[in-house]
């Protein structure tokens, strides 16, 4: 159950749907993650954090996969729906 309202694509302002849609693309999804709605609460602090997000799961001394497998298994392991 959310504590936190999740704003549905729709309510976003345009700048904000842009950045949905680029959200999408980053992933391969066809739909907005919770998460990133959810950042979009404050957009002041979610889309830098998106931003630094998608630069922190490039391709490193880690590849994305990597990554997203590590950041899986620790979703897991705090029971995080996200």
């Amino acid at each position: 159950m959310e504590i936190v309202h999740v704003t549905d694509v729709h309510e976003l302002a345009p700048e904000d749907r842009k950045f949905c849609e680029a959200t999408k693309a980053w992933f391969k999804v066809d739909f907005v993650p919770k998460m990133s709605r959810v950042l979009l609460t404050l957009p002041e602090f979610g889309r830098p954090y998106g931003r630094a997000s998608r630069r922190a799961m490039t391709d490193g001394a880690l590849s994305r996969g990597q990554k997203e497998l590590i950041a899986s298994i620790v979703s897991a392991i705090n029971v995080c729906e996200y």
